[in-house]
């Protein structure tokens, strides 16, 4: 029979793929220890926006009971990552007074406190928005107390003004309307939705290449999302609406072979630098019908692969250039997602962005490591880092008593179920 605990669960609904996780917080490490996963291919949905309910209700329904029976729980409530599109972003900045006097205005300075913090990063969000948009996140670059700058927590300061320049995320209230009625067809609750490039940049990115300035590249099956870091604080997010799935296109569209073919050649064989390539390599490509396997160089299927991969690269760099950071302060280059694991990918990121790349995964997890270490996961790994951080700060308000008639009810089915 399944138990109840208190896990928590993130749900990544990529293009190609729908991965569930169900964890458990580790009092020591305080790190997410994962007890479950469920990974199943993603139907209903397209670029970041819900396609077919039905179908998607079927996959996030599917994707959560597999882990849950890995797991041997049950949960009503998740975090789910949202992308696409239709994300927006900018940066902004909001002044508050610390201290006032009747007569004259400003007042003695005194020390600056949480609730402080809180009301000038409130303040950011009085921002006109159009109706059918909502903020996701407000994330603060830096704090300034009486025009010092670069103050990453003013706690405990002495101060008459507190200013903060934040980053700020808006959605689609449509979008995620859609993506709620199908979590509820699937008799779950969304307790937060994740900015998807943010939550793989919790579990990718180290502490050194936030404050040095790196720029994180997700490059999924449909969708590429971009987020730029400096000293700390976010700078820039964006989506750009295509992804690898250019690549398995262009495979099946020049070597005249299905795609789920050419997913697997790209996969296996597939570079994105000719000049890493054997020069006197050959594969062979099974053809249609009853017809003999073919052989083609393998440089020929990298010079298929390298200009859809330099065009997605350069998508991202056109993309990064929107920070309000110049790009010369950027230290490094950050790959992940499923589209990062073609061979070479880092070599030609270097040589578009002019700075040292590495291949981006998942770290600051246990349970299941050689199953969940790839970077395609990188996103569901990370929006249990951001949610247990926040949990344990109670920066996320938790929305279980909304979800109370579907633990009841999958808990009355459960038990049904162990019955019969």
């Amino acid at each position: 029979m399944k138990i109840r605990n208190h896990f928590i669960t993130s749900v990544d609904i990529g293009s190609s793929k729908t991965c569930a996780l169900i964890a458990e917080l580790n009092s020591e490490t305080r790190i997410p220890v994962i007890k479950g996963y469920g990974i199943v291919a993603t139907k209903g949905l397209k670029k970041g926006a819900v396609v077919n309910i039905e179908e998607l209700s079927q996959t996030i329904s599917q994707a959560v009971n597999t882990a849950e029976t890995m797991a041997g729980a049950t949960v009503s409530n998740c975090f789910v990552s949202i992308s696409g599109d239709q994300i927006r972003s900018m940066n902004t900045q909001g002044l508050i007074a610390i201290s006032r006097d009747a007569r004259s205005g400003i007042g003695e300075a005194r020390e600056i406190e949480k609730e402080d913090i809180e009301r000038v990063i409130e303040h950011t969000r009085a921002v006109p928005l159009p109706v059918d948009r909502q903020i996701l996140h407000v994330m603060p670059q830096e704090f300034i107390v009486d025009e010092q700058c670069g103050i990453k927590n003013p706690i405990n300061l002495l101060g008459r003004r507190l200013e903060v320049k934040v980053h700020i995320t808006t959605y689609s209230t449509t979008v995620a309307s859609n993506l709620t009625r199908c979590f509820k067809n699937a008799e779950l609750s969304v307790t937060n939705f994740i900015l998807h490039s943010l939550a793989s940049s919790e579990s990718v990115l180290t502490p050194d290449e936030k404050e040095s300035g790196s720029i994180l590249i997700d490059i999924g099956n449909g969708t590429l999302d971009v987020i730029v870091y400096s000293e700390g604080g976010i700078h820039h997010t964006g989506v750009v609406n295509f992804g690898d799935q250019l690549v398995t296109s262009d495979i099946a569209y020049l070597l005249r072979i299905p795609q789920e073919y050419a997913e697997i050649i790209k996969k296996n064989h597939g570079y994105s630098f000719t000049q890493n390539v054997d020069k006197e390599a050959i594969i062979k490509i099974d053809s249609l019908g009853n017809r003999p396997a073919r052989e083609i160089p393998l440089l020929k299927l990298a010079e298929y692969i390298e200009p859809r991969m330099e065009e997605i690269l350069r998508e991202a760099y056109i993309e990064s250039k929107k920070a309000d950071i110049p790009l010369t302060s950027i230290q490094s280059v950050i790959l992940t997602g499923g589209g990062a694991l073609i061979k070479g990918c880092e070599e030609l990121a270097e040589s578009i962005f002019k700075i040292p790349a590495r291949i981006g995964f998942p770290t600051g997890y246990t349970g299941f490591e050689d199953e969940l270490n790839n970077p395609k996961y990188a996103a569901a790994i990370g929006m249990l880092r951001f949610a247990l951080r926040d949990k344990t700060s109670n920066h996320i308000k938790s929305s279980a008593s909304e979800a109370w008639p579907i633990k009841a009810w999958k808990w009355i089915k459960n038990i049904t179920e162990n019955i019969l």
